[in-house]
């Protein structure tokens, strides 16, 4: 009996340490959090980690919001153009039914090929606008990406950030590590606005 009460104040002691040990542990990156983000935030440079939230650089900067206004214009003129051309073809498909018993059969069959090419046609027309919305916007995205990576790396030099992160990687973090708002703001400074412009044909590659 007095063995097995040794051995059960021996486990408990050993619980014990472990668990002061654990809350000594605790209590050590709590005090040190608080101060590595004051550290960030009062030198303003000496971070070796920034973040950036990668969405609102789109979303949120004039060139990114100039993009998407530019593209909603276009893609609506596109379709204004599409919707056009399809009520012609309706009305001439409706014009070969009235006019079919009136035509010769050789008449007819030729109306019937010129239809089918005007309908070729109309999807050729289609297929060639989207591929050149897509090819202004992908160099437009590109472009925007370029000046972005270039103010991104530019406030890393400044802070000697080693790391820069997209916020979505990460869980819990100071405020004085998100670099987004100035890279924001000296991003509206250098590309105030996205050239966009489908009145020129593009040159596929």
């Amino acid at each position: 009996m007095m063995t097995s009460s040794s051995g059960s104040r021996r486990v408990r002691a050993s619980d014990m340490r472990a668990a002061l040990g654990v809350l000594w542990l605790c209590t050590a990156l709590l005090s040190a959090w608080p101060a590595f983000g004051q550290d960030a935030q009062d030198t303003g440079r000496s971070a070796p980690v920034l973040i950036v939230d990668m969405q609102r650089i789109k979303s949120d900067t004039s060139a990114g919001r100039d993009m998407l206004a530019k593209q909603t214009e276009i893609r609506n003129r596109i379709q204004a153009g599409l919707a056009e051309r399809r009520e012609r073809l309706r009305e001439e498909e409706n014009r070969l039914a009235e006019e079919r018993e009136k035509l010769t059969p050789e008449a007819f069959r030729e109306q019937v090929r010129a239809f089918e090419q005007q309908v070729f046609a109309n999807r050729e027309f289609s297929e060639r606008e989207s591929r050149r919305l897509q090819l202004v916007l992908s160099r437009a995205s590109a472009l925007l990406k370029e000046r972005a990576t270039a103010v991104l790396a530019g406030i890393m030099r400044e802070r000697s950030a080693e790391v820069l992160l997209d916020s979505t990687q990460i869980i819990l973090s100071v405020n004085s590590l998100d670099i987004t708002d100035e890279a924001i703001r000296r991003l509206d400074e250098i590309l105030p606005e996205i050239p966009i412009d489908l009145s020129k044909p593009e040159i596929e590659p």
